[in-house]
């Protein structure tokens, strides 16, 4: 049993996760998995027949590694769909913002929404267009062990935060 944080900040999203936003959200057909760690959220969206990219910096087995997200200045598509690493969610989601990537969704803590240093910094120039709040606690764990060590009851609010060029406002919905 343990608690610690994984080193690299890997946590697979579970597939129920995904499958929530799809059905809310619409994305082009070609997206970018920029943390793809062993190909969860990837899996999902290719049975829902996307054409994925998917990379991350470190190779937990799926898609193309030693690929750095944040020194990336080609976009590989328009759209963006992962969970990242937490503690550089603040530096991915103003990258994607900085290279134009159009429609972009990340897996985060619900807490993502507080701070006066995240909002000078994100919201105040750049709000995300929608915010998905799960009802239910989704189940997360490190990316290292089989299963959660406390038990399969969530701990941790999480939603998705889809970033849009196209929206003018920001909405809250809950999943």
């Amino acid at each position: 049993m343990t608690n610690r944080r994984h080193k690299d900040d890997y946590y697979p999203t579970p597939p129920e996760a995904v499958e929530a936003l799809l059905a809310v959200e619409q994305f082009n057909a070609r997206v970018w998995e920029p943390a793809c760690g062993a190909g969860h959220i990837s899996k999902v969206l290719r049975k829902h027949d996307h054409k994925v990219i998917s990379t991350d910096l470190n190779d937990f087995g799926f898609g193309e590694t030693g690929i750095d997200f944040l020194f990336e200045n080609n976009k590989r598509a328009e759209t963006i769909i992962t969970n990242p690493p937490y503690k550089l969610a603040n530096q991915f989601v103003r990258h994607a913002i900085n290279i134009g990537i159009k429609k972009h969704a990340w897996l985060l803590r619900l807490a993502f929404l507080e701070g006066q240093g995240r909002y000078e910094m994100l919201y105040k120039s750049n709000p995300p267009a929608t915010v998905h709040v799960f009802t239910k606690r989704l189940t997360i764990w490190r990316g290292d062990e089989d299963r959660a060590w406390y038990g399969s009851s969530g701990k941790t609010p999480y939603a998705w935060f889809v970033w849009d060029t196209e929206a003018t406002d920001t909405k809250v919905t809950w999943l």
